[in-house]
């Protein structure tokens, strides 16, 4: 017969037995946690970071040019504080993804009111002083500017530089905010602060659909009050803009005048202004704006003086004979950049390219090979002339340069 402690303990034991069989059945049959958690296996969707610095980035590799710092810009888009859907430090993060340097937030001036019942729009630098300090966290150098909108034909001119966009508030007419008669007035008062003014989109509502050089251009132009001009806005080149900027030595930009949020395919980036800076400063993107030293990117194509143009591309491509004799060399072509390169190779003093490889495409990080016939005997180098279809130095002419290669 069990004692009052020995049937105590007993009870005791069974009891932990039980709890133990519990617990070890919880652990097989587990139920549904209740608490957020991320999954550990590695084929798991990438853990979201919270943290932009920590995100992904899709930027678009250049390669370095002697004596200068290439700078991606995009110095023409819109927030929610004019005609955009977009809060202002959006932009930033957007810029900062798609691996830009350089960004211009540039409201329309005279529609700041669209939204001013959700934002307060009374201040016109709003937008800019809302995105800088994340654009200071993120290196993306941050330009203030706007845009002054006006009647076609008249057109719409970016300002850049313009610290205090108050200042050019005087000049906008409530009764008609697309005024043109006080547009050369703006501008001026623009240009008197050392902005940098340039003609955008110059085939907007045209009536005809095609970009016209008017009386009013012309006007503006002679006055020293239109700087640059976009060859590429939103994906749209216009080959007669390029022609009219190479004539009358105005800067090219490339810009995607987004309204709404920014989303490229892979393999794509956004239109971009390459700027040929001499340092990594406001000051020194302001010089070479006003120097002219850009180029314009936009699916794929590069569109620029010959100048600029040609170090991106032969500083791309990296060269080296893979076999060489009298009668054929082999050259490998590596392309650094993450821009592809449609090339035609063409005939001159020094080799006669090979029917079959005459046409071709290098894409980026891609090497390929091509066979050559020399024409000189115990040259110490063989030269390839080439013309790269997608780098217009012109309106629709193509860039023809040349490649160098030690044998």
């Amino acid at each position: 017969m069990k004692t009052p402690k020995s049937f105590a303990a007993s009870c005791m034991l069974i009891l932990f037995l039980s709890f133990s069989l519990s617990a070890s059945l919880q652990a097989q049959t587990k139920e549904p946690g209740a608490r957020s958690m991320q999954p550990d296996s590695p084929a798991a969707w990438p853990k979201q970071s919270n943290y932009i610095v920590n995100e992904s980035r899709t930027p678009m590799y250049l390669p370095e040019v002697e004596g200068y710092v290439l700078l991606k810009a995009d110095l023409h888009m819109h927030t929610i504080f004019s005609d955009g859907t977009i809060w202002p430090t959006t932009r930033v993060e957007e810029a900062f993804r798609d691996g830009l340097d350089v960004i211009a937030i540039t409201d329309h001036l005279e529609f700041h009111y669209i939204n001013e019942k959700k934002v307060n729009s009374a201040d016109l630098n709003t937008e800019y002083n809302l995105a800088k300090n994340l654009a200071d966290e993120l290196g993306i150098m941050l330009i203030p500017g706007a845009e002054v909108t006006r009647e076609v034909p008249a057109g719409h001119f970016n300002i850049l530089f313009l610290e205090d966009a108050n200042k050019l508030a005087g000049f906008i007419n409530p009764q008609n905010r697309r005024d043109t008669n006080t547009l050369a007035a703006t501008l001026k008062a623009a240009q008197d602060l050392g902005c940098f003014i340039t003609w955008n989109h110059p085939s907007y509502k045209n009536p005809k659909g095609i970009a016209e050089w008017g009386y009013i251009h012309e006007k503006l132009y002679r006055a020293g009050l239109m700087n640059g001009i976009e060859i590429v806005n939103t994906n749209m080149y216009i080959p007669l803009v390029q022609k009219w900027a190479m004539e009358k030595n105005l800067t090219m930009l490339s810009n995607s005048d987004s309204h709404s949020s920014l989303r490229y395919r892979q393999g794509m980036h956004r239109p971009t202004t390459i700027i040929f800076a001499k340092e990594r400063t406001q000051a020194s993107v302001k010089e070479a704006l006003f120097a002219g030293r850009t180029v314009g990117y936009s699916c794929n194509y590069l569109y620029g003086k010959a100048e600029f143009t040609a170090p991106i591309f032969r500083n791309s491509i990296k060269s080296r004979v893979a076999r060489a004799n009298e009668k054929s060399i082999l050259i490998e072509l590596r392309n650094t950049s993450g821009i592809p390169f449609e090339l035609e190779f063409l005939e001159n003093e020094s080799c006669t390219p090979l029917a079959s490889g005459k046409n071709l495409v290098i894409y980026p990080n891609e090497t390929i090979a091509l066979s050559v016939t020399p024409k000189e005997k115990g040259g110490k180098n063989v030269k390839l002339s080439v013309k790269v279809k997608n780098i217009h130095v012109n309106a629709d002419e193509p860039l023809v340069t040349f490649i160098k290669t030690a044998l």
